[in-house]
């Protein structure tokens, strides 16, 4: 599990997924919580690959947005917060 600060932008919190998934990571969940001083958090979730392997990149997008360019399959829908704000996101490979 890996914390991301609520205050990034959509695209940040996608280059710092796509930097673990880097290290043979993969995304398979994010939920919203609350560091030790009440700040928001995004919390996700990465499954251990073997050495090596790399997921296809990852691609969040807000929900009913269009599908980006170079996605094939949508992975998950989670709430997360992106600008300080919940915001529903589409997470695509």
């Amino acid at each position: 599990m890996r914390g991301y600060e609520g205050h990034l932008s959509l695209d940040q919190l996608q280059t710092q997924i796509r930097f673990e998934e880097a290290g043979s990571l993969e995304l398979f969940d994010c939920v919203t919580a609350s560091d030790k001083n009440n700040k928001p958090l995004n919390v996700c979730k990465f499954n251990e690959l073997p050495p090596g392997d790399i997921p296809k990149d990852i691609f969040l997008v807000v929900t009913n947005s269009p599908k980006p360019a170079g996605a094939t399959n949508k992975v998950l829908t989670d709430t997360v917060i992106v600008n300080n704000q919940f915001t529903t996101v589409d997470f695509y490979r």
